[in-house]
Order: C-alpha cells, then structure tokens, then sequence
C-alpha cells in the first residue's frame, strides 16, 4: 500500500488527479459508468474478502460445535466452557487498533494475509491442548492473532468503493459470517465423525483441518490481493479514473488529514459519537456472540439431540440470517434515507425472538426464535456504515478498529455470562432473557444514530 493511500480513512481514498474529475463529472451517464465500475470491483474483491471471514468465523467459533465433545478429555463445564469462549475476545479487543494501526503501516496486502496465516497456525496448534488452562491460553492467543482482520478489511474495501456505496459493500461482506456459522456448524459435526483416524480424536480434527484452511487462504489472499485501485490490474485506465472521481466526490471536506498512528488513536478516543457506536455494537455483540457460542448446546437441551445432529440443526439459524442480510442489503439500497430505521427494525426483531427462544416450551417455537435473533447479522453492516461515514482522514481506520474492539468486549462478556447463568439456575431461560434485552438497548440507542452522523466534519447531505 503506498503512503498516500495509507492516510486515508475507510470511505476516503485518494482524490482524484485535477484533470480526471472534471472528465467524470461532465459524462452524461457517469452515475451508471460509476455503478458498472463499483460493480466490477465488488465481483473481484468481495468473493476473497467474504471466504476469509468465512474462515475467521469458522476458526473462532469452531468450539461451540466440538465443545461438547471435548468435555469428557477436558473436563470443561459450562462456566469454563463459556469462558474459554469469550477469552478470544481479550486479545482481539487489546490488540485490535495496535493491529490496525500495523495495517496503515505495512499495508492491507501484506498484514492480512499475515494476520490469517498467524492464527491459522494457533487455530492448529489448539489440538494439542489438554485441559482448561491450555485452552484458555490457547484461546487468548487466537484472539491476539485475529485481531485487526475484521475492521482491517472494511478499511481495505474503503479503499476501493466510494463512501455512498460502502453499506452495499459492508453488506456482501457480512453476508461471510453467517454463511460461515452455518456451513461451518455442518463442516464441524461432520469432522466430529473423524473421532479415531490415526489416533485422533473428532475435535482435535476439528481444529487442525480448520486452521490449515487459513493459512491456505492466507497465502492466496497474499498472491492475489491488489494493495490499491491503481495496482488492480483488472481495472482498465479509464475505470481507474471514473472510481478515483467517485471517491473525490464522497471523500470527506474536513480537510483533517494530519493525524496519523497514535493522535489519530487520541482524537478518536476524545470523540463522544464514537463511543455512541461503540455502545450500540457493544449491545448487538453481547447477544450475538452468545448465541453463536451456545446454539448446538441449546438446540441440544431444547430438541434432546446429540452433539452431530446439534451442530447441523445450528445451520438453520445462520441460513435464515444470511437471507435477512441479503434482503435487507437490497431494501436499504433502494430506501437509502431509512437506514436508521431499517436498524431499529432489525434489532427489535432479534428482540422479540430472543423472547420467544427464553419464553417457549415448544421446540420448534424455540428453533423459530433463535432464527430471528440469529438475524443480528443484518443490523452489522448497516450500523458499521455510520461510523465508517463520519470519521474523516487517517481517523477512520482507528474508529472502526475501536467500534469493533469495544464491541467485541461483548463476545466475552456474553458467552461467560450465559455459562455462570446456566451453571446457576440449570436452564438457558434468564439468559436468554438477558440477550433479548441487549438488543432493546440497542434497538433504543439506534434511534440516535442519524443525529450522531449530522454532528460529523465529513457529513455529506443524501448519504444518511
């Protein structure tokens, strides 16, 4: 990644030369030129991005499935079980914006493909462990390892789509995390049943094929990964041009481009909209990652299956909520000044289905619920689209490494929260309930948001 593009902020490229922007301006069918353009570059990136969160996803969560086949070597019990999961999320969350910050430094092509590499390596490793302190340590380190990946590639896709168009961007991107969560709960059950092939056991298979799958991924993402527009070699002189002028356009006015590495850290930190965000997907997180964490063992206690037929039925979940991230990507794109509203709706739909999975005796009504409120994944890109729209310059980059570390402090919380409360009371109800109120909070907060984004130096009339 060359200097001039490393100053810049998630929606705000480089601008465009003098002499190419005016060329653009002028065209008579410049917006669909623009739209072609975009297009083009989502078909060529996208599919890469989308398979190494399908992996990132794959390689976090992958304990959710095979935790509990690892009871009986390891002795885990639902509250350690609960913590060994969150504890991922401590070192994720401490070295998220130092990792981020390495990003701006060294480039996305070189420090992502690092990054999945890194915890490829761990992911493996964890196969090794033989009891509760192994894997907490385990855990810790992959969180240290993926730390930096999530919010490094937002700021990689900003480099390449203009602000106007990131919530299009941001949306076929998440559509890798439940796609993810339900392939990967059948590709997990199903290496469950590896249990005895050379001596080892299902989860330790679980764990090495998995992580071998990303530093696979990671050296592919290494070869293939253009560092800027300008490097693409899939984009032609005039395509370069026309999307060089349409980040001119979205690019911020501020004229705030002097903070690098830490003062752009302090200034975002002094920031109170930040933290707005940060509370709203601390909330969404809280929840989410308790679900994702606990669904094979509650469709387990709810439907009385085994851990193989748990570990499918939690695809359905992950599916329903890939076909609400895709509708509601196209319904914001075509309603694009109800985005704040599509938000709200969203989180209070999880709401009522976190209610309905904790109130419920019926199973099915339960499988019902956990589908709604598996429909979190809908609410991500477009609550990341505020923060990412906001913060201009070198700022941007920190913001979404910030927004996404606070957040995650709920996929620690959650996850650990759930297990004592499980271990306490015998059931999955009061948590249940907990989560469902998690998403009121946030559904409550959303209302604010477009208010948020107006206090911004960057904001733009249209784009809200």
């Amino acid at each position: 990644m060359s200097p001039r593009l490393n100053d810049q902020h998630a929606g705000s490229p480089p601008p465009a030369s003098g002499s190419l922007a005016p060329e653009f301006t002028a065209a008579p069918d410049a917006s669909a030129e623009e739209s072609r353009v975009v297009s083009k570059v989502l078909r060529r990136i996208i599919p890469i991005t989308v398979i190494g969160l399908f992996v990132s996803f794959i390689d976090r969560t992958n304990i959710s499935v095979a935790g509990p086949a690892m009871d009986g070597d390891l002795g885990l019990t639902p509250t350690i079980f609960g913590l060994a999961s969150g504890l991922f999320f401590v070192g994720y969350v401490l070295f998220e914006i130092p990792s981020n910050l390495a990003l701006k430094r060294f480039g996305a092509k070189l420090w992502i493909p690092r990054i999945m590499i890194t915890w490829g390596v761990i992911c493996g490793l964890t196969a090794l462990v033989q009891g509760a302190s192994s894997l907490y340590v385990m855990r810790l380190l992959l969180g240290i390892a993926e730390a930096g990946f999530y919010p490094g590639i937002l700021f990689y896709l900003g480099l390449f789509v203009p602000a106007r168009q990131l919530t299009r961007a941001y949306s076929l991107y998440q559509i890798g995390i439940p796609v993810s969560l339900a392939l990967g709960s059948v590709l997990t059950a199903a290496l469950l049943t590896m249990d005895g092939i050379l001596g080892v056991t299902g989860w330790q298979w679980v764990f090495i094929i998995q992580g071998g799958m990303a530093v696979v991924v990671g050296i592919i993402c290494f070869a293939i990964m253009p560092s800027s527009p300008d490097k693409a070699s899939w984009l032609d002189k005039r395509e370069k041009s026309v999307l060089r002028a349409a980040m001119e356009r979205d690019q911020d006015n501020s004229g705030d481009t002097a903070d690098h590495g830490l003062a752009a850290v302090l200034t975002i930190m002094r920031n109170k909209q930040v933290w707005y965000y940060c509370l709203i997907y601390l909330l969404m997180m809280l929840g989410f990652y308790s679900v994702t964490y606990w669904l094979p063992q509650i469709i387990k206690l709810k439907l009385n299956t085994g851990t193989v037929a748990a570990g499918l039925l939690s695809a359905i979940p992950w599916a329903v909520a890939t076909a609400a991230l895709v509708f509601v990507s196209r319904y914001t794109a075509r309603n694009t000044g109800k985005r704040t509203r599509i938000l709200t709706v969203t989180l209070l739909v999880c709401t009522v289905g976190m209610l309905i999975a904790s109130l419920t005796g019926n199973a099915v009504f339960a499988l019902v619920g956990l589908c709604l409120g598996a429909c979190i994944q809908a609410a991500v890109p477009l609550l990341y689209s505020f923060p990412a729209q906001h913060f201009p310059g070198a700022k941007g980059a920190v913001a979404l490494a910030l927004v996404n570390s606070i957040g995650n402090i709920g996929g620690f919380a959650g996850p650990y929260l759930l297990g004592m409360l499980r271990d306490g009371t015998g059931s999955d109800t009061f948590g249940l309930l907990v989560l469902s109120l998690s998403f009121l909070l946030a559904a409550a907060l959303s209302i604010g948001l477009q208010r948020q984004l107006r206090k911004s130096p960057a904001y733009v009339p249209g784009v809200d």
